[in-house]
């Protein structure tokens, strides 16, 4: 009777944990197996908002950048993992960029004139075709207690239908608005390392271009890993 007592306890309070946890409800088009695997320790890395957390905001994101409009903050953040030696070090480098008014009420209208938030996730969309190469877009908002997660490989690869068309659209007027060309291009000087990736697979030599220097990094990085030892 004991041990029965004890399994009963657990379930209750089990339960009462998961819905003390559950903070918002998914739409029915939403996609969030992506979401768990590959996004939420990169948004936690960058420290946006988490859909857990009792605050709205919309995201839109891609290994380009982070956009994510909020109450408190208007923002949207580049960042690289280094490599060395063939694996990560734990070491990212981060850079946000803030949002004028100007720009924040620009996408906002093209978020409402699209209607972005209609078009459901591209596994749900019958002509959407998938492929190994290609890059991913993300799109999340978390209104009240409702919370969205949708995806679209490759808009540019798809033929031309009505939600490919306009996720590409999209897609090149928020790069125009937040001037992302010029931006990745300072970004990309800015990175202090000699091997980096931000889509989990290419590398990038940037800062290194002669021998001089590159022996100079690996003395720096011989050093930094024996302090750590």
């Amino acid at each position: 009777m004991k041990y029965l007592s004890i399994i009963i306890f657990t379930f209750c309070t089990g339960n009462i944990f998961a819905q003390e946890n559950k903070k918002y409800e998914l739409t029915k088009d939403s996609d969030t197996l992506y979401y768990y695997k590959y996004e939420k320790p990169i948004i936690k890395k960058l420290k946006l908002i988490q859909p857990e957390e009792k605050k709205d905001f919309f995201r839109f994101s891609s290994d380009k950048y982070y956009l994510e409009l909020s109450d408190e903050s208007n923002k949207y953040v580049m960042y690289v993992d280094e490599i060395w030696e063939g694996k990560k070090t734990g070491q990212t480098f981060i850079k946000e960029f803030n949002l004028t008014e100007k720009q924040v009420n620009e996408i906002k209208y093209l978020i409402s004139s699209l209607k972005i938030h209609e078009i459901p996730s591209d596994k749900q969309i019958k002509d959407w075709t998938f492929g190994f190469d290609g890059i991913t877009y993300k799109f999340e908002l978390k209104d009240g207690d409702t919370y969205s997660y949708k995806h679209y490989w490759t808009p540019t690869a798809q033929q031309k239908f009505m939600e490919a068309n306009t996720i590409n659209y999209f897609i090149i007027k928020i790069d125009n608005i937040i001037d992302y060309q010029e931006n990745s291009k300072n970004f990309a000087k800015e990175v202090p390392y000699y091997n980096w990736t931000k889509d989990e697979v290419s590398w990038v030599a940037m800062k290194v271009l002669n021998k001089e220097n590159y022996s100079k990094y690996r003395r720096y990085k011989k050093l930094m890993k024996k302090n750590k030892s």
